[in-house]
């Protein structure tokens, strides 16, 4: 605590005017390149925080060690008065000095000289304190008085020195691109002949302009109005669109590696804090060399503390172990060599490795350079296998080899001889298991429900819910947990104290929450009805909420994510509360749900385990449908007196039927009622129905019952499917609805033709392969419409009924085109089906056509008995 308050206290300290390192010289420095200070305006679009720099010019003098800067910045609005009326510059006075050469205000083409040293503030702000991590950096600080929109801030500086750690080998990392578009970039590097430089570019091809410079050789960059680069969400922390050049004199690895070496080397290190360590941790593992180096793990994660004094030479080389150990504290380099030095007493092969947490995979990219790297851990070789153990993590029980590390992606492992990158080993075994047990009283007020939830945590889930308790302490996690669970439940009370088991030895952690619910069952605004619902929390919270469209920029998952979370609900009677099976996988997770009931207990499992850390940009798309499809099956409600999702009927889609059904049934009417042409031979050769037009005939009956059997027997008319979809997706719910009316509309139509028809096949009627047939091709279109709405109501009325029904409606579909060809091809159809509207007519007709025929048949008896 001393320390820590030391530390803040120096954070704010101020120093005015000349001193620490700081000075004024007007005149810029004789070797810089004189260049174009006028810069482009980007658009409009392209600026960002109200200003934007119409020229950044960075110069660099290798071998003088200067670093030339000039900055123009431009307001453009009020919001660039607030954020750019200040001029800033962080540098370690320690190894560097700052030399200010110009501070100008533009305005109206004129300039005002505001590079008075009175102005300046020299801050010791130490931007990472909060990481522990103390680097003795200051800031050069100059407040502008009376800034207006229009107006051009200019400054130039200097930066002379470099840290003495690096010796005079030089490497660095050249950006030409931002978040906001320059107007005029311009960046160079000056050196001696004598140097080599290999150099990369990243994200464009063109090499820099190369000449020379009062002997020197000369690098040049330059571009105009850069491109704007805008960050997505979720983005890797290793992506970088941005334009850039690495340059480095090392010409490899095994440089660095040396390097690397010189400055970790205690070679005459004697120490007794050091010596009684290393007795007692033999005494303490039985000079068992796996329990020992177990044990020194622990030590150096739990109890020597993360503290970083990363001033001067220190910001890359560690301090020796006796110093780690006497202030027990220390940063990854410093807790990292003390492993290694604790484990050479028993001969266990420890190296330090040097590793990247934000580039990671991409590590490997970079050309060799100290600066490749921002962390410090230790690989050791033992029992012919390496394991890779970081000191900076705390809390990690169970076996040395099989603690966590996270996936660092690439590491250079400080070992004489090595010349590449190491891919490190990650393997994470952890998991989160999640059971909660409801148990749901009746719907009588003064009745509470119970809540039992038992988490076990494994591997590197325990790590992290372990150092979650040392940090908050368990009073703190009870309240976080409550307060959690109070947004689901605005009634629940804890009912008895967290209750933690942790099993070092195998590194799992179990914790045990209790809670009650007044008033659990909620009640239904539409229908009345109390109800209960309940979500797999754990999954969906692991899953990037992210817009279902493709982008440029990988997006970056959760990872390792290993999460089973099941319900278990005893209900106060039995119902059938079960749910079909889900399984889904695909490139970035596998997702599964199960269901058991037992009597009064229904038990719903979900697993959920991740496969990747990153997608590509062109598949988040898939990933946001397919997180929608996982978040669908989350979700499960539960209503008093009710065995299945059946409910009241829909009110809209009643609606909508009746009224289609008054307005075709005049329709039919006047079908029904339509005249048309006849013969009095057709009519009078018709045949009557029989062989397969009785069949046909069953078929016509049957349609309208089977319409009702469909819409009512399956429930997809119940309001209460229909009201769920309301907390689905945007989509989904437009679609089952549109779906849903439609199918009002096609129902109501098919009712009232079928009816018809069924009139029409036994009147035998003209019109009734005219009729029949649309009737049938649009019963096609409803089966299909039905087959759509089945497949999207999937979750709700379930999979196996889904699947009945669909084969149903195949077998269905496949008469009516038989029937449709019948009607069409049938001679018996054509000689059935034959007599018009209306009875009485065609009737009239026949009897006058019989009596003529006998009137006609009289007569020629009459003259055939004259003739005789």
């Amino acid at each position: 605590m001393p320390l820590v308050a030391f530390l803040c206290f120096i954070a704010i300290g101020t120093t005015f005017g000349q001193g620490k390192n700081f000075s004024i010289d007007p005149k810029d420095p004789s070797w810089i390149v004189k260049t174009n200070s006028k810069g482009a305006t980007p658009p409009a679009k392209d600026i960002s925080d109200g200003y934007f720099l119409s020229l950044y010019e960075n110069q660099n003098q290798i071998e003088l060690q200067e670093e030339f800067t000039h900055v123009i910045r431009e307001i453009v609005s009020d919001a660039g008065v607030q954020n750019g009326s200040e001029v800033s510059v962080t540098y370690e006075p320690g190894f560097q000095k700052l030399i200010f050469h110009k501070v100008l205000l533009w305005r109206n083409n004129q300039s005002v000289d505001l590079l008075k040293s009175h102005k300046f503030k020299v801050l010791q702000t130490e931007k990472d304190l909060s990481k522990f991590i103390y680097s003795g950096t200051y800031n050069a600080f100059l407040l502008l008085d009376d800034v207006r929109k229009g107006d051009r801030i200019e400054y130039a500086y200097t930066l002379k020195g470099q840290n003495p750690i690096f010796g005079q080998q030089y490497a660095t990392h050249f950006y030409f691109e931002g978040a906001s578009s320059i107007g005029q970039l311009y960046t160079n590097i000056i050196f001696g002949k004598n140097r080599s430089f290999n150099l990369k570019n990243f994200n464009f091809n063109t090499q820099p302009k190369i000449s020379e410079k009062d002997g020197l050789k000369l690098y040049e960059w330059e571009d105009r109005l850069t491109k704007t680069h805008r960050v997505a969400d979720f983005e890797p922390s290793w992506y970088s669109p941005l334009k850039s050049t690495q340059l480095t004199e090392y010409k490899n690895w095994n440089e660095v590696v040396n390097w690397g070496l010189s400055i970790n080397d205690y070679p005459k290190l004697n120490s007794p804090l050091l010596d009684k360590k290393v007795q007692e941790l033999k005494a303490k593992s039985g000079n068992n060399a796996d329990k020992y180096l177990e044990l020194a793990t622990r030590f150096v994660q739990d109890e020597i503390r993360y503290m970083g004094i990363e001033v001067g030479q220190y910001s890359h080389k560690p301090n020796s172990p006796e110093k780690v150990m006497k202030q027990r504290y220390g940063d990854c380099k410093d807790k990292s060599l003390l492993l290694v030095h604790l484990l050479a007493p028993m001969n266990i092969q420890a190296y330090m490795a040097y590793a990247n947490t934000y580039t990671t995979i991409k590590t490997n990219e970079s050309l060799p350079s100290p600066f490749a790297f921002n962390h410090v851990v230790v690989q050791v070789e033992h029992h012919q296998k390496k394991i890779w153990i970081d000191p900076t993590i705390s809390y990690q029980r169970g076996p040395a080899d099989k603690i966590y590390f996270p996936d660092y992606g690439y590491a250079l492992v400080l070992k004489k001889g090595v010349n590449a990158l190491e891919k490190v080993i990650s393997k994470p075994t952890g998991k989160q298991v999640s059971k909660l047990s409801f148990t749901l009283p009746d719907t009588t007020a003064e009745h509470k429900a119970k809540l039992i939830i038992k988490t076990t945590y494994t591997g590197n889930y325990a790590d992290n819910t372990r150092s979650e308790l040392a940090e908050t302490g368990t009073d703190d996690l009870e309240k976080s947990y409550l307060e959690y669970y109070s947004k689901m439940y605005s009634s629940i009370e804890q009912a008895q104290p967290l209750a933690i088991k942790d099993n070092e030895a195998t590194n799992t952690l179990e914790i045990t929450e209790s809670y009650e619910i007044g008033d659990i069952w909620a009640t239904d605004s539409e229908d009345g009805r109390p109800y209960v619902s309940f979500i797999a929390d754990l999954i969906l919270s692991e899953m990037r909420n992210i817009p279902a469209k493709a982008r440029k920029a990988p997006l970056s998952l959760k990872w390792p994510v290993n999460i089973e979370q099941s319900i278990e609900i005893t209900t106060p009677e039995k119902w059938d509360l079960g749910l079909e099976p889900v399984e889904f996988e695909n490139d970035f997770f596998r997702f599964e749900r199960t269901s058991h009931q037992k009597e009064k207990t229904v038990l719903l499992k979900y697993s959920f385990l991740g496969k990747k850390n990153f997608i590509e940009g062109a598949a988040v798309k898939t990933y946001a449908k397919d997180r929608e499809k996982v978040s669908d099956e989350l979700n499960y409600y539960i209503s008093w007196g009710a065995a299945d999702t059946v409910g009241r009927g829909n009110p809209y889609l009643t609606v909508i039927s009746i009224i289609t059904l008054i307005i075709l049934f005049i329709y039919a009417i006047r079908i029904y009622q339509a005249k048309s042409e006849y013969s009095l031979q057709q009519l009078q050769e018709a045949r009557p129905i029989r062989g397969w037009l009785i069949v046909l005939a069953i078929h016509a009956i049957l349609l309208p019952i089977g319409l009702f059997g469909r819409i009512i027997t399956f429930g997809i008319w119940d309001y209460q499917v229909w009201k769920n979809l309301s907390i689905e997706s945007i989509w989904r719910t437009y679609t089952v609805k549109i779906m849903l009316i439609l199918q009002a509309f096609g129902f109501a139509a098919l009712l009232c033709f079928s009816i018809l028809g069924i009139f029409l096949l036994f009147k035998r009627r003209k019109n009734f392969p005219a009729l029949y047939i649309p009737l049938l091709f649009g019963y096609i279109c409803f089966l299909v419409l039905s087959s759509g709405i089945y497949l999207l109501l999937k979750h709700e009325i379930g999979a196996f009924v889904v699947g009945k029904e669909i084969s149903s409606i195949l077998i269905s579909i496949t008469w009516c085109f038989v029937w449709i060809l019948y009607l069409k091809k049938s001679v018996r159809v054509k000689e059935t089906f034959v007599f018009p509207y209306s009875e009485l007519e065609w009737r009239t007709e026949m009897i006058k056509h019989y009596n003529h025929q006998a009137i006609a048949a009289q007569q020629q008896k009459t003259n055939d008995n004259e003739n005789v």
